[in-house]
């Protein structure tokens, strides 16, 4: 009972500091964890550390699109969110998500944007996204619905009539996005 109770109490710190060490080690699990408890500033935390000592770029792509995810649907935070989205997609090039997701912080802000007109400029500016994002990946899930969605909430002929625009002007978001984007009507 002794040796057994001797055993146990080692075990239990060897097993402490061996969490540690892998805790230590591992702060994109920690972000992970973090984020399941509902720390998302902690987890935002963690996968910055977790990035900043990532040297796979395409590992290092899939921390920051969590970032991007976690600003976007926990925190609202959307330029954050759109930044490192934008930085995912440029450690990998050929990665669709972080457009899509960049389309539907867009698509889900455009009734802030302002008037009507600058709401379906918004709406162009989020199919932009998920175009891009269809192009790079043909076959990602969900990409189509979003597209034929989002295609019916164009700004129509009058409208961008009337506003001296037609199909192929260029014409700037208002609100938070602040792109420039092509008109496009239903």
């Amino acid at each position: 009972a002794k040796l057994k109770g001797a055993y146990d109490s080692y075990a239990k710190a060897e097993n402490a500091k061996r969490q540690s060490e892998f805790e230590e080690g591992n702060p994109a699990f920690m972000a992970n964890k973090a984020y399941k408890a509902g720390d998302y500033v902690g987890a935002i935390a963690k996968y910055k550390e977790a990035a900043a000592s990532e040297t796979d770029p395409s590992k290092q792509a899939s921390i920051y699109y969590s970032m991007a995810s976690i600003e976007f649907r926990k925190n609202k935070s959307y330029s954050t969110a759109r930044e490192h989205a934008r930085k995912a997609a440029q450690l990998r090039p050929d990665w669709g998500k972080p457009y899509m997701l960049i389309g539907d912080m867009y698509a889900t802000t455009s009734r802030s944007c302002g008037d009507s007109w600058n709401q379906r400029l918004a709406v162009l500016a989020a199919l932009s996204k998920y175009q891009k994002a269809k192009a790079l990946e043909p076959g990602l899930q969900g990409i189509s619905g979003k597209v034929s969605k989002y295609l019916g909430y164009r700004p129509d002929k009058e409208t961008a009539f009337m506003r001296g625009k037609k199909n192929g002007d260029t014409d700037r978001v208002g609100c938070w996005i602040g792109e420039t984007v092509t008109i496009s009507t239903k």
